[in-house]
């Protein structure tokens, strides 16, 4: 493989974050086109990155640990995947990416490494094929470390909106459409058709609530979450509803299609 070249913030400001704080919230997906038509009164689009379609394969260990870090309402959150963007149309860029996302509290860092393959590519390869594994070497040598034996376990798609907030230069996105394209049958058996049923609205920057001038949010019956598209799309695969467990242990039940918690009898989402 070609050398890699690691995005930095002065690159490609919306894809790295230096510890800034993310606030999500779920709308449901039936007000998508309201909140989309009131948003340009209230911010700019973008006009540099237009709407676009969003493709993201997520990793995972054969111990469910980054599913685990997000059941437990972990305190410290990380996501590995693979990135790659399509016009509405669904003709995939030339451009792919691998991205660590470690999150602290609702404070996030994103190192993003672009890969030397293109969106074709990627659409067209199996999710058990070994290239998945070989496309993340640039990724663990440009971090120092990412968790041991990661393999994808699905890929989900959806269409991203984005705005600039011209009073804070704060980025506003909202992810519609979200849908499981595929999973890694070695990995994970279930569905992977439909769409989830609720929209995304994210709100990127240095504030720590939402601003007053976007307070109109709520009226799309917006709610506050710590909402996870790979939690959620694991959960419409294996048709599971999780409730948070009180524990912070690790799942550990390599080789299954559907984690469990170590402390099996806690609470709901661990049985």
């Amino acid at each position: 493989m070609t050398q890699a070249r690691v995005i930095a913030a002065a690159e490609d400001p919306a894809s790295f974050g230096s510890l800034e704080h993310e606030l999500k919230y779920v709308v449901p997906a039936t007000v998508t086109g309201s909140l989309l038509a009131w948003l340009p009164a209230a911010c700019l689009r973008d006009a540099v990155y237009p709407p676009a379609a969003v493709h993201t394969v997520y990793y995972d260990t054969p111990g469910w640990a980054l599913l685990g870090e997000k059941m437990d309402s972990d305190y410290l959150k990380a996501k590995v995947r693979v990135r790659w963007y399509a016009d509405l149309r669904g003709t995939p860029g030339g451009a792919v990416f691998a991205e660590l996302k470690e999150r602290i509290g609702n404070r996030r860092v994103k190192t993003r490494v672009a890969l030397p393959i293109d969106g074709a590519t990627a659409v067209g390869r199996p999710l058990h094929d070994r290239a998945w594994a070989d496309w993340l070497r640039p990724l663990a040598e440009a971090c120092g470390y990412l968790p041991a034996s990661l393999a994808p376990v699905l890929a989900l798609r959806y269409v991203r909106h984005r705005f600039v907030d011209p009073r804070t230069s704060s980025r506003l996105t909202v992810d519609e459409a979200i849908s499981v394209d595929r999973v890694n049958p070695q990995r994970l058996r279930g569905r992977s058709s439909g769409r989830l049923p609720v929209a995304v609205v994210e709100y990127k920057g240095r504030h720590v609530d939402l601003p007053g001038h976007l307070a109109a949010l709520l009226r799309f019956d917006a709610r506050r979450s710590a909402f996870s598209k790979y939690l959620a799309c694991w959960q419409h695969v294996t048709r599971t509803a999780l409730l948070p467990c009180r524990h912070s242990s690790r799942i550990s039940s390599p080789g299954t299609a559907t984690p469990r918690c170590s402390r099996s009898a806690c609470c709901h989402s661990c049985s």
